[in-house]
């Protein structure tokens, strides 16, 4: 501790921690402070949200060095990021300090509100009115107060001198609804935070007909897909597809049901979304010795670089040292059949073998119709049968309920202060000409609903005192 004399005073410097701990206070209810972390904020979720269309992909073609920051760009997944985390959580800090910050002159205000004011507060009020009356200013006050109580106000007077200060107010608790409103808030950035580190999204799961594949992501989940079923209209579109599936916990079955666009299934949280689907083919490869390397559903979930419209499908066999790429005949109307040279027929696929390191060709590819085995890359390749595919998106948010609960406060602090609303209204009652005056106007800039109030509070006044004069209008105002 260290004092210091200036002038003959002795002063007291405050130790460190405590100058640290009233800065980072005070940054954190900077109104400067959280427009910086809020504008932050939109940067990052502009850049995440733009980082999942085709609009970085064109900036190369017009500035060439801007392609690694675009390769960058495509991997950096901002919304699962540490800044982006990170930033929420700062902002949540800085809420919740400038909640509490606020918590004692709220009370204040609503406990022990300031009855007594000035006339200087009447002279820059909108509106301001005066009434007069031949009562003494005691009864008058009395008067004033009953009307006041009869329209539903607390009132509270104060005597300073010969004047009557007078102070109304009502719906005072719906002040507390910016609590909830707050705390809505905070729950909205710490559900976002918890989604963030804990959630995951994976927007291509796909699942061939028989397959069973595994979620990942530590929930020990696996879906089978039993079935798929689809159907068309006389020009070819798909009117409804669906997916019967099976849910298994490790080895356990858990759930099973049938999945459409609009009939998502939800398990522990973890929900699987009907997207599309595609064509498959039962695979099955057995090796120089007859062992069986690969049996299997395949989702043909890519496309030939030939043929942009043919669907293609990898099959890696690494104890072969062996990727066999595997190509369906186009399916469209107009279909052009070609892979390179080879014409396929509905029924047939193309499999080309290549070597796993170096992607050298083995051989030349072979057309293989449905149920025949032929020889790819020293292996025998045997096309099953054709399948389907589903295409499906996987999601897991835990902090959904924590969004939900900040729903419901949101909407308890709005109803709160917009059914609520704090009104407001302050009167002077004073002596003078042989009269007393009262003096009245709402706390209420920029809040129409209370001025209207106060009209009408107004109309019950005059009601008994005549009619009242707006202040600087009347030849005795501002005396």
């Amino acid at each position: 501790m260290v004092d210091a004399v200036a002038g003959g005073t002795k002063h007291r410097r405050k130790p460190l921690l405590a100058v640290v701990a009233d800065r980072t206070w005070r940054f954190f209810c900077s109104v400067r402070a959280a427009l910086y972390e809020i504008i932050f904020l939109a940067v990052l979720i502009l850049v995440g949200t733009l980082r999942g269309s085709v609009l970085p992909a064109q900036m190369p073609r017009f500035v060439p060095a801007l392609e690694p920051l675009v390769a960058r760009w495509y991997a950096f997944d901002v919304f699962h990021s540490l800044i982006f985390s990170m930033t929420l959580a700062l902002l949540t800090v800085a809420i919740t300090v400038c909640t509490i910050n606020r918590v004692p002159g709220i009370w204040q205000a609503l406990v022990h509100p300031t009855v007594a004011t000035t006339r200087q507060f009447f002279r820059s009020a909108e509106p301001a009115i005066v009434e007069r009356s031949p009562d003494a200013p005691e009864a008058v006050a009395r008067e004033l107060v009953a009307i006041l109580r009869s329209r539903r106000y607390r009132v509270l007077t104060e005597q300073r001198g010969g004047d009557i200060h007078v102070y109304a107010d009502k719906n005072r608790w719906g002040k507390l609804g910016t609590f909830p409103f707050h705390l809505a808030l905070i729950l909205l950035l710490v559900g976002g935070i918890v989604g963030a580190q804990f959630g995951f999204r994976e927007p291509v799961f796909t699942v061939a007909e028989g397959a069973t594949r595994d979620v990942g992501e530590g929930t020990h989940l696996r879906l089978k897909l039993e079935r798929f079923v689809d159907s068309y209209n006389q020009i070819g579109s798909p009117t409804e597809y669906r997916s019967d599936v099976i849910l298994y916990e490790g080895d356990q079955e858990v759930r099973r049901g049938s999945l459409t666009v609009n009939n998502p299934l939800t398990y522990k949280g973890v929900t699987f979304y009907q997207a599309s689907y595609g064509q498959a083919a039962q695979i099955e490869v057995q090796d120089a010795a007859g062992n069986v390397a690969f049996a299997a559903a395949v989702p043909f979930e890519y496309v030939s670089r030939s043929n942009g419209d043919a669907p293609a499908a990898i099959v890696d066999l690494p104890a072969q040292g062996v990727r066999l790429e595997l190509f369906f005949p186009n399916l469209k109307l107009d279909a052009k059949p070609e892979i390179g040279t080879i014409k396929l027929q509905s029924g047939e696929l193309y499999a080309q073998a290549r070597e796993a390191g170096t992607n050298t060709k083995l051989g030349e590819g072979v057309v293989i119709a449905q149920g025949d085995v032929a020889r790819v890359g020293g292996l025998d390749v045997q096309f099953v049968r054709e399948r389907r595919f589903t295409l499906l998106q996987v999601a897991y948010n835990p902090g959904i309920p924590i969004l939900f609960s900040a729903a419901i406060l949101l909407v308890i602090g709005l109803a709160i202060t917009f059914y609520f609303p704090h009104r407001r209204i302050r009167a002077l009652v004073s002596a003078g000409g042989g009269e007393t005056e009262v003096m009245l106007a709402p706390l209420a800039k920029r809040d129409w609903g209370a001025k209207r109030d106060f009209v009408r509070t107004l109309s019950a006044i005059e009601a008994r005192f005549g009619p009242a004069t707006l202040l600087g209008r009347s030849s005795h105002a501002g005396d």
